[in-house]
């Protein structure tokens, strides 16, 4: 991101109880309100188990030493060092956002390298870049609607002219929604401009790049067979496209990225009823 964020992104997660060894420590001279593994996309998004395992690669400090913090902003984040040894990045990374009482976070299952051997390389030797979080121009609002998105509509979103370090020339979208896990859903997208230079592409071209291939997913899914929560079916009738916000991205692996997506209806379930 531009100026003092130029590089780093922004990420989120949601509740739920862990046990006692495995929470991460907040900073003890706040009192926050909001905990990291239950009000966090990726703790919605991932459950709050996966949700620390992931905090652990990215940040690459035992659990224990993992220390976060709230900003004092217009909107709720949460901030933590980054991992020791990063000389370029001095300030605080957003690691998450506290989830907007928008609707619910389609959960996912992380994805990780099948073979341990590739885990270690990919993931835990590898530094995984925070989350790209797409805020709008007025630094309150989060998200894109998904067709929008997909059309290249990125008017409201801020610094969607400015490349952001994605981490490589290309990466793997995936998609691990749940109940369509068996799918193993992912598609290639180019993270450089078709230029000399093969500059990084501008944040707003990633949104579109992403969008367009949850939507794609979402088109193949609804004709394929679902293991899950009816809530969250994908069809016709169910869940579609225009459902859907995309809140931003997680990379989790070296060169996999899997979208944040949220429903646009806090009444979803008393709908699906």
């Amino acid at each position: 991101m531009p100026g003092s964020t130029r590089g780093r992104s922004m990420i989120g997660y949601h509740k739920s109880r862990l046990p006692s060894d495995i929470q991460l420590h907040m900073d003890p001279q706040q009192n926050i309100p909001h905990d990291l593994l239950v009000d966090g996309y990726t703790a919605q998004m991932f459950g709050p188990l996966d949700a620390d395992v992931y905090y652990v690669s990215l940040l690459k400090r035992e659990r224990r030493h993992i220390q976060w913090r709230t900003s004092a902003g217009i909107t709720d984040t949460f901030l933590a060092a980054p991992p020791p040894g990063l000389a370029s990045d001095q300030h605080d990374w957003v690691i998450d956002h506290v989830v907007r009482a928008t609707g619910p976070v389609i959960p996912q299952k992380i994805w990780a390298p099948r073979k341990p051997s590739d885990k270690v390389r990919r993931v835990d030797f590898e530094q995984l870049q925070p989350p790209i979080f797409f805020i709008h121009d007025n630094g309150r609002d989060l998200g894109l609607p998904l067709i929008g998105a997909a059309g290249g509509n990125c008017m409201h979103l801020r610094d969607a002219e400015i490349a952001v370090r994605y981490g490589g020339a290309h990466a793997q979208i995936r998609i691990n929604w749940r109940g369509y896990e068996h799918l193993d859903w992912n598609e290639q997208i180019s993270m450089q401009m078709r230029t000399g230079a093969r500059e990084s592409i501008p944040l707003e071209t990633f949104a579109k790049h992403v969008g367009r291939k949850v939507m794609k997913f979402m088109e193949t899914a609804k004709h394929e067979s679902y293991n899950g929560d009816q809530r969250y079916l994908i069809g016709d009738d169910h869940i579609t496209p225009r459902d859907i916000i995309l809140i931003g991205t997680v990379q989790v692996s070296q060169g996999s990225w899997m979208p944040i997506l949220q429903l646009n209806d806090c009444n979803w379930f008393v709908r699906m009823m």
